[in-house]
């Protein structure tokens, strides 16, 4: 086979993989989140989330020069889990990270959060584990990699965290988290996305190669 259509049929098959890998986190977001930063142009996702009727309780804070911005809410009446959580939190932030100690210049990225709060107890526990648990079996084959980290205190689990890969992108754009609560005891499930914008379209972070 000549060298060079071979070369090319992987590129092709890396670019098919790599496609089909990212509809795999469009649907993750369509599924869980009424306002998707993947389904159009960024400004419109904005518009959605910060007017949409069913968050109740919004917080914004707008960028300035000495701060970043951020959006919370709660839902009252949206639920895409398979429990009723005795609260359901979602929230916008922009933070500072720092991908390496080689690199002196960090970067802002949005974190896109909804976070699930059950009642602090043993069924609770349970509620959260088990919708933990369902996602991972439902999602973790739509992505190219996956790593998962187990949080213990005392020799107990406290709980887990699951981070999703795409191909040719450096940091996990799809965090899956449970966990207690230190003051309140109560469980929580906590989905974060990770992405940028360009163009007016939230992009995924950290991209291996220059398009």
């Amino acid at each position: 086979m000549n060298k060079f259509y071979f070369i090319a049929l992987l590129s092709i098959g890396i670019s098919l993989k790599a496609s089909a890998q990212f509809e795999g986190l469009q649907l993750f977001t369509h599924t869980y989140f009424r306002s998707d930063p993947f389904l159009g142009q960024f400004s419109a996702f904005m518009n959605h989330l910060t007017k949409d009727p069913a968050i109740e309780d919004k917080q914004i804070k707008l960028r300035t020069d000495t701060s970043f911005f951020s959006f919370t809410g709660l839902f009252t009446k949206y639920n895409p889990f398979s429990f009723k959580p005795a609260k359901l939190e979602i929230s916008l932030e922009e933070m500072p990270v720092h991908y390496s100690d080689s690199l002196p210049v960090g970067d802002t990225l949005l974190i896109y959060q909804l976070t699930a709060y059950a009642e602090a107890s043993e069924n609770g526990e349970k509620e959260i584990k088990k919708e933990f648990e369902k996602i991972n079996r439902r999602y973790a084959k739509r992505f190219f990699d996956s790593n998962y980290k187990e949080f213990k205190q005392e020799g107990v689990v406290s709980g887990g965290m699951h981070n999703y890969f795409v191909p040719m992108h450096g940091v996990a754009p799809l965090s899956v988290t449970w966990g207690i609560l230190a003051g309140t005891k109560q469980p929580v499930l906590n989905i974060t996305i990770r992405m940028k914008t360009s163009d007016n379209y939230a992009v995924l972070p950290v991209p291996l190669y220059n398009p």
